[in-house]
């Protein structure tokens, strides 16, 4: 029994002490002394906008924070302790419904500096209340691969006039933004900022600098510019993985791999939200199936019911699936190429170059729809009305300029985009009843239409980069005989082309002139 007030406060005072070093504990803000080799600090919201923690603004508790390797959660203070890693910085991976400041160019700044992360030993991150409706709209943009400043011009008509009024959630360049010259990363960024969205750029093999000696410099001028080459973001009700899958080998070679860091980074990841998601979204580079890790890929992405993969490089579009143990098979886009095949071809008025990809697709860029229940891949023809979903093929035979009449056969053929091995697509002539058309191994006509008349010195007037001899076989190309019974005269040709399990019903029409 406690005999005065005085034997009451010293307990009182013991449970206080003892308390606190409970929440102090439980916070995990027990530890050394901070070293210059980690970094710590709070993520907090930033109400008023000032970039500074003050001190009556709220923290926020559980949101991951990684060196690219390591993964650690903001304590009930909203406060982490990370460890530094040479050529990396330190970066937040973006709750739902939160942003940090975007710059002047619209690239998401959710990392510490570069040039900062060597000295500073604390480091506080500011998020900014955004608003994330369980429907999304993203905008995928495969290589852009600009060289001289002419690019940069094609790049600004063919997307961003395009898309500056539309509403978008963000936008994500697949990599190759340049063609080894990595001095005009700020132009481009400058004219795709002029949309308007949150850009989430990705490295491609063009964008690395092989003047580096060190492995962990030669992403080094794609980060000054936009930061971390891997990364993760929430956004919505969906979780978002960028990937670095290109491998530098030596002075210019490289392969498609994962580095053992971005390997812990994405086992960390998908331990602390394999429970919060079931459906994982991956951005890269180079094609899954061109990875010399693919199956230790596939393996991890495991506890997720439903994986998408986006990527670049080849210049051409596909859909590929990886069947799984568990789970639905991953569902990879080939998301082409805004430039085409390299800014190759014949000009416009612009001076933008027709550039077909090698597949026969007119360059373009592609809308992902996203809600919780599915998702929904449209692709859009630069400068073509959105109904533009197939090149139509049909005989012409000229007699003023007879040029490509060695090319005619006695064939439809049907060039469909968006269109994966399991479409189906159709022809009706004349409003007649449908006849189901034949999947086709072969180059797109279009392509060699291309290049016969670069062949015969059409284009001999114009500064061009010139197209190659096509060899390419073309994944989503149909083709029909032409009936023998069609009359003499004009005929209405109408093909359509449906998939429902990747949301894909469109129509084309041409005019074919049997004389």
């Amino acid at each position: 029994m406690l005999n005065n007030a005085s034997e009451i406060n010293i307990i009182s005072e013991i449970m206080r002490k003892l308390i606190v070093n409970v929440v102090f504990l439980m916070c995990g803000i027990y530890g050394s002394a901070q070293s210059n080799n980690h970094l710590s600090g709070v993520v907090f919201v930033d109400s008023n906008k000032n970039e500074v923690f003050d001190k009556d603004e709220i923290v926020l508790p559980n949101v991951l924070i990684s060196n690219g390797k390591d993964i650690v959660k903001t304590d009930c203070r909203g406060e982490y302790n990370i460890s530094k890693i040479e050529g990396n910085t330190v970066f937040v991976i973006k709750p739902s419904q939160y942003i940090s400041k975007l710059n002047k160019q619209n690239s998401v700044l959710f990392y510490v500096p570069f040039q900062e992360i060597k000295e500073i030993k604390k480091y506080n991150f500011a998020l900014n209340p955004n608003v994330e409706n369980e429907n999304l709209k993203v905008v995928l943009l495969g290589d852009t691969q600009v060289d001289v400043i002419d690019d940069v011009h094609h790049v600004g008509k063919l997307v961003t006039e395009e898309l500056m009024d539309n509403d978008i959630d963000f936008i994500i360049p697949l990599g190759d933004l340049s063609f080894d010259n990595l001095a005009i990363f700020k132009p481009l960024s400058e004219t795709l900022g002029l949309i308007g969205a949150p850009i989430f750029y990705t490295i491609g093999n063009h964008d690395l600098n092989f003047k580096e000696s060190r492995y962990q410099d030669r992403d080094k001028s794609f980060e000054d510019i936009f930061g971390p080459s891997h990364y993760a973001f929430e956004y919505g009700n969906e979780l978002f993985l960028v990937l670095n899958n290109i491998y530098p080998l030596d002075e210019k070679g490289y392969v498609g791999r994962l580095d053992e860091n971005q390997k812990e980074f994405i086992q960390q990841l998908i331990a602390s939200k394999k429970t919060d998601f079931n459906r994982i979204h991956l951005f890269m580079h180079i094609p899954l199936e061109e990875m010399e890790d693919k199956d230790w890929v596939i393996q991890s992405l495991e506890p997720f019911e439903n994986v998408l993969i986006s990527a670049g490089h080849t210049h051409t579009q596909y859909h590929k699936y990886f069947p799984r143990k568990s789970g639905n098979p991953i569902h990879e886009l080939l998301a082409g190429a805004v430039c085409g095949s390299w800014w190759e071809g014949p000009h416009d008025l612009d001076q933008i170059p027709f550039a077909l990809m090698y597949d026969g697709t007119p360059k373009g860029y592609w809308t992902v729809k996203i809600n919780t229940e599915k998702y929904n891949y449209n692709y859009k023809v630069s400068g073509a009305s959105s109904n533009k979903q197939m090149d139509i093929s049909v005989p012409n035979r000229n007699e003023w300029d007879k040029t490509l009449n060695i090319l005619n056969d006695e064939y439809i053929y049907a060039n469909v985009f968006a269109a994966d091995d399991a479409t189906k697509v159709f022809i009706s002539y004349d409003k007649g009843d449908w006849t189901e058309m034949s999947k086709f191994d072969g180059i797109s006509p279009n392509v060699q239409k291309q290049f016969v008349l670069q062949r015969e010195g059409k284009y001999d007037s114009m500064k061009i980069s010139k197209f190659p001899n096509p060899k390419t076989i073309s994944t989503h190309l149909w083709r029909i005989e032409i009936p023998r019974n069609l009359n003499s005269g004009a005929h209405a040709i109408r093909i359509k082309a449906i998939n429902k399990n990747i949301n894909l019903e469109v129509f084309g029409n041409a005019v074919w002139l049997n004389y």
